[in-house]
């Protein structure tokens, strides 16, 4: 369509300050980033965090953009242009407006809180698999983005919702249903504006990104956007939320008060759906769940006492979109392990080697805690901090390490531009003097140090990076993976 079709289209969202320029040009595609913009593209100045997309207007018209939206006036183009008040609000709601993109035809969910969501958009998704066929069935998520039977590479935990849209135009075939991971910086920096959700499910909030948000409540209204933000609430919309969490807790307050529909899951007296039992061990995890009167058992493969919520957090869900329980029941059974979520290191030893992505000191704890509960030996953990993010976290993360294991390695994560040992450093401020630990800034070698101390029964927890193939050092992404290096040091040291 033309660029004046695309902003009459558009224009209840838009806001429009300013315009100028000449022409009505054809519009076949809408990029933010100046070195993706092809012919026939809408180049949408977004503001960044260090620099303004306003900077690379010139290289996008020289790339090929016909048309350029920004929140600022720019007479000295003779490419048309429009002004609006918040171009992040608009992004999205231009790539339904271009590609008649319809929400109303797919059920969509969006998963947020600080830890938990990979797991929990991924029980979703094998839910919607069996409800409505694996090819109709997408996933958006920081291990990988999943459309139906296509697995691509995410870069962002959770994408601008205009490359939703795009995908969405270009699918042969087109979702049915959509489970998203929702991150606070995503809702913050309004990179979902032009979704709106069937689901709206919270996990929990413990401390992390405050380098971003600066504080707990700013932490905290970011996510509660997804409840309470009516731009991504579809008519008929639920909300789910772990009333066992202080946040969600208060959140599930704020909205029953505000007469919105929502479920509290949890062990809380009042939970809606209501954990009553559950089992671990490492074949898996059982739950009691008991929902209008009604009791329910549910297994699936996946391990720790933390998943009995993210199970839960499913299970409400389905109630809530009233789906069969039979269905819900077989696909927590038939529930693969999450890449680099409490996964089992395939080792010839006689100790256990875990891999997860823990990296705030709620999950560490969470994580520690389910292995020494199925450990008979001692709980080792090699952990680190990354670079560049929040640094109050990191001597809560020793703190968390010294309370729920035996022993740990202190090493990097992803060091970034940081020095690896200033942020070690920063992580001994909260370890105790009188635990045992060691500090080896190479990760491998920090692998290969506890593995060498482990013993029959022991279970080494290596943390942080989870599925993560790679590690960032100054700038450069090199070949790294915490289950491949375990795999590597059992098979060369075969001490027993």
């Amino acid at each position: 369509m033309t660029f004046r079709e695309l902003l009459n289209i558009a224009a209840i969202n838009l806001k429009v300050t300013a315009s100028g320029g000449h022409g009505d040009p054809i519009i076949s595609d809408i990029s933010y980033d100046s070195r993706n913009v092809k012919p026939g593209s809408l180049y949408v100045a977004v503001p960044g965090t260090k620099v303004h997309g306003d900077t690379f207007i010139e290289s996008a018209i020289k790339n090929g953009a016909v048309a350029i939206i920004s929140e600022n006036s720019h007479d000295e183009l003779s490419t048309p242009w429009t002004a609006v008040s918040d171009v992040r609000a608009v992004l999205g709601v231009l790539g339904i407006a271009l590609w008649g993109i319809d929400l109303n035809t797919l059920i969509a969910v969006g998963v947020t809180g600080t830890n938990g969501k990979t797991t929990t958009v991924s029980l979703f998704k094998n839910l919607f698999d069996r409800v409505y066929g694996k090819e109709y069935s997408w996933l958006f998520g920081t291990i990988a983005n999943v459309l139906g039977n296509e697995t691509v590479g995410a870069s962002h935990t959770t994408p601008e919702a205009v490359d939703i849209f795009r995908l969405i135009d270009k699918a042969k075939v087109k979702p049915k249903s959509l489970v998203m991971e929702v991150s606070s910086h995503a809702l913050a920096l309004k990179r979902t504006a032009g979704m709106k959700f069937n689901l709206s499910v919270w996990t929990n909030l413990t401390q992390d990104h405050l380098d971003f948000h600066k504080s707990m409540e700013e932490y905290y209204a970011a996510k509660r956007r997804l409840f309470v933000d009516c731009d991504y609430i579809q008519p008929g919309w639920r909300g789910v939320i772990n009333v066992d969490d202080e946040y969600g807790k208060r959140l599930y307050s704020e909205l029953k008060s505000a007469n919105m529909t929502v479920c509290g899951y949890g062990r809380s007296d009042g939970a809606d759906v209501k954990i009553t039992g559950w089992k671990c061990d490492w074949s898996g995890t059982s739950v009691d769940i008991e929902y209008q009167g009604r009791k329910f058992a549910f297994t699936s493969p996946l391990r720790g006492f933390f998943n009995v919520y993210n199970m839960t957090a499913m299970i409400a869900g389905a109630f809530a979109l009233c789906i069969d329980v039979k269905v819900i029941t077989e696909a927590l059974a038939s529930m693969p392990i999450v890449s680099g979520r409490m996964d089992i290191v395939d080792i010839d030893a006689p100790f256990t080697v875990v891999v997860d992505y823990a990296h705030t000191p709620d999950a560490l704890i969470n994580v520690l805690k389910t292995c020494e509960e199925l450990t008979s030996g001692k709980v080792i953990c090699v952990f680190g901090c990354g670079g560049d993010r929040d640094k109050t976290k990191r001597p809560l993360m020793a703190k968390a390490v010294a309370e729920n294991c035996d022993r740990a390695v202190v090493t990097s994560d992803n060091p970034r531009s940081e020095e690896p040992e200033a942020i070690i450093d920063d992580i001994l401020k909260g370890m105790p003097s009188d635990f045992p630990y060691k500090v080896m800034a190479d990760r491998r070698e920090a692998i290969k140090i506890a593995l060498s101390e482990a013993q029959e029964g022991d279970c080494v927890v290596i943390a942080g990076k989870g599925h993560e193939n790679y590690q960032e050092i100054k700038g450069v992404k090199s070949d790294f993976d915490d289950r491949a290096e375990a795999m590597k040091c059992a098979a060369t040291t075969r001490r027993r």
